[in-house]
C-alpha cells in the first residue's frame, strides 16, 4: 500500500496530472467506486521535501501571495501558473 505525504511549503515542486498507471494507483487507492473516477483528476506532487498525491475535482495552482494554504484578500499578487479538471 502507498503512502501519502501533504506538507505545507513545498521545495522545488512539480505539479502535474498523474500518468495512467500511476492514475489508476491512486483511484484504486481512494477506493472510489468506477462511476465516481470520472468526476475526479489524480494529481503528482514531486519535490525536495516530499512526494505525493492528491484526488481533485479541479486544479488550480497559483504563483505569488504569502498565505500558503490561500486567503480571500483581493490586496495579493498572484497568478494562475497551471489549471486542470477531469475530461468528463
Amino acid at each position: 500500500m502507498s503512502a501519502m505525504l501533504l506538507v505545507q511549503q513545498y521545495k522545488s515542486i512539480e505539479l502535474c496530472s498523474a500518468s495512467g498507471t500511476e492514475a489508476e494507483e491512486i483511484l484504486g487507492f481512494s477506493g472510489i467506486g468506477p462511476s465516481g473516477k470520472e468526476l475526479r483528476l489524480p494529481v503528482v506532487l514531486r519535490s525536495r521535501s516530499g512526494s505525493g498525491f492528491v484526488l481533485c475535482r479541479c486544479v488550480t495552482a497559483e504563483r505569488g501571495g504569502e498565505d500558503p494554504v490561500g486567503s480571500d484578500l483581493q490586496h495579493e499578487d498572484r497568478s494562475v501558473i497551471w489549471s486542470s479538471r477531469p475530461r468528463s
